[in-house]
């Protein structure tokens, strides 16, 4: 069993996310044989709080996570590895400069569809946290430069949680919508 904090006990970061859209990952377990399931998950993020992940808090995507912009929308996007009942795996993460100077790493996502939470490895300033740790709830879609972003699978918004604004060192972004996330796995 794994061990699962929250960023709100544990002072660190959780983005938030609640009610899911569109089809939800099979039920069943699925390996390949090579570990890599297939399949993506995207998130478009919200242009209002652009600046400040990229100028204030310096987030970066962790290979093989990506940061692109394509047509002037920045995404970032983290291949999944596994699917595990309504646990989607994935590799990469992102790291982020807190406001105090320090360092933030989540790195090997889930999304476990059934708890309504994307948990992750995380390190705050060296230490790695035990367990995993819940970073994002799953919320409802907003839209993003006037549209609803388009989601092959199942679509979730993402917004800023009280602890993960703690964590980052910025208390006064608790409830910032972060942008909206699209879990794709390759069907078998």
């Amino acid at each position: 069993m794994r061990n699962r904090r929250s960023f709100t006990v544990a002072g660190c970061v959780a983005l938030a996310t609640t009610m899911l859209v569109g089809p939800a990952a099979s039920a069943e377990t699925h390996h390949h044989a090579s570990g890599d399931r297939g399949g993506q998950t995207t998130v478009v993020l919200n242009p209002d709080l652009l600046p400040v992940l990229t100028q204030t808090l310096k987030v970066r995507p962790i290979r093989p996570g990506q940061l692109t912009g394509p047509g002037g929308v920045a995404r970032l996007s983290f291949p999944i590895t596994e699917v595990e009942g309504k646990v989607i795996e994935h590799a990469g993460g992102l790291a982020f400069t807190t406001v105090g100077g320090g360092a933030l790493r989540v790195t090997r996502f889930n999304v476990d569809l059934k708890t309504g939470f994307l948990n992750a490895k995380t390190v705050l300033d060296g230490t790695r946290l035990p367990g995993r740790v819940d970073i994002f709830a799953l919320r409802a879609v907003k839209p993003i430069h006037g549209a609803i972003p388009k989601c092959d699978g199942t679509a979730a918004g993402l917004t800023l949680t009280p602890g993960a604004a703690k964590a980052l060192g910025a208390p006064s972004f608790a409830g910032a919508f972060v942008g909206d996330a699209c879990v794709a796995p390759e069907e078998d």
